[in-house]
């Protein structure tokens, strides 16, 4: 009878803990993002929170040394836009930003980390081929 008690113990903490019931909700440090539209991609309202949240914490693109020179913390419009070839208004396909997201260059993020959505992707050379407005 003990043994059937100490199963049922173990097996109901092994749900507990699978359920994530135990862990501290408040720790989650990236909340979700909304959806990009599919036209009229605003810069302030979509495109920089999403590189807030997924590209700017260290050791990406923010903190002192950011990953090839690219700080992408808030403000980030300038560091995008005048780096020659990295976002070109009207042409998201030859933007290196895009290449990079979409893996034709070396992939980023890096596989490692938290990957971008197709949603977002897509948002993003929706913006670039909107004009990359300051928005």
């Amino acid at each position: 009878m003990m043994r059937l008690l100490l199963f049922f113990l173990f097996f109901g903490f092994i749900l507990l803990v699978s359920s994530g019931l135990t862990s501290c909700k408040d720790t989650q440090t990236n909340p979700s993002l909304e959806p990009f539209p599919d036209s009229n991609v605003s810069f302030t309202k979509n495109v920089e929170p999403l590189f807030q949240q997924k590209c700017a914490p260290s050791p990406c693109h923010g903190g002192s040394a950011p990953t090839a020179g690219l700080n992408l913390e808030s403000p980030s419009y300038s560091a995008l836009i005048n780096r020659t070839g990295l976002v070109i208004p009207g042409d998201a396909n030859h933007s290196t930003l895009v290449q990079h997201l979409e893996g034709s260059l070396s992939p980023m993020p890096p596989p490692k980390f938290p990957q971008l959505t197709q949603n977002q992707i897509t948002g993003i050379k929706t913006w670039i081929n909107e004009g990359a407005k300051y928005n």
